[in-house]
């Protein structure tokens, strides 16, 4: 089996959340570090948008200093995400390995096939919608998005736990062509979680359990030997100059 970091964070700062997956992907590509599962939180509330994206298109600014929600530009591609009441992953291994197809389509599909295992553990009717989004009867339940850089790929997403109608529908500014498109009337009626599905609270035993399995999961579908892990020292180091980056209004709010 391939040795594989595995990297379980307490909830974090939007900045630090992404300084650390960026300290990841360029460890694996300077130092012979082993690849990596991150499955994390986010502390509060916090939007992210793609790295090509025009934050004036998607994102409602107004309402987002006026509820202090940070807005962090991602190093990856993909649409604008509410990161709020969900588990975030991040997938990060050498585009030379054998276990990830080269196709960008392939290696979404690929990647989030254990989480669409994990998920029917719990629910009917949970598909892949390419390029990169997990449904149940068409509404999103999970998205992900993906950078290729220095001979390393990282994929990361989300699994929607409950949904903040309010915050939803104020923070983001929704295609609406895109949304007719698909059949919905609205976002919120485009979406779906984990509460809606199964119809219980999410608790920290629920989220436990589904962690559990979610490892359990990429393991299987990978023949992965995880290491329990964090960042190195070198690593680390990365991190804290990439926090600072994506704490500012230089890099975030960039056309």
């Amino acid at each position: 089996m391939d040795k594989f970091r595995l990297i379980v964070d307490p909830p974090l700062s939007g900045p630090i959340n992404m300084a650390k997956d960026h300290a990841i992907l360029y460890g694996i590509s300077h130092k012979e570090l082993l690849s990596a599962l991150r499955i994390y939180r986010w502390v509060e509330p916090t939007v992210t948008i793609g790295s090509s994206e025009n934050i004036n298109l998607t994102v409602n600014k107004n309402y987002c200093d006026q509820k202090n929600i940070p807005i962090i530009r991602r190093e990856s591609g993909g649409g604008t995400v509410l990161h709020h009441k969900e588990l975030t992953y991040s997938f990060t291994i050498p585009l030379s390995s054998n276990l990830i197809p080269q196709s960008v389509e392939e290696s979404f599909k690929r990647i989030v096939s254990p989480i669409i295992n994990t998920l029917k553990m719990y629910i009917d009717g949970v598909e892949y919608r390419p390029v990169n989004d997990i449904v149940i009867n068409k509404r999103k339940i999970s998205g992900s998005a993906q950078t290729r850089k220095y001979g390393v790929l990282q994929q990361h997403g989300t699994v929607i736990m409950e949904i903040d109608d309010e915050i939803l529908t104020s923070a983001i500014c929704y295609d609406e062509y895109k949304l007719v498109n698909r059949g919905f009337s609205s976002p919120r009626q485009s979406l779906t979680s984990l509460k809606d599905e199964v119809g219980r609270n999410i608790d920290e035993r629920f989220i436990e359990e589904f962690v559990t399995s979610l490892i359990s999961n990429f393991s299987k579908e990978f023949g992965l030997n995880f290491v329990n892990s964090d960042i190195l020292e070198s690593e680390n180091t990365v991190m804290k100059t990439y926090e600072k980056k994506f704490a500012s209004e230089e890099w975030n709010m960039k056309k």
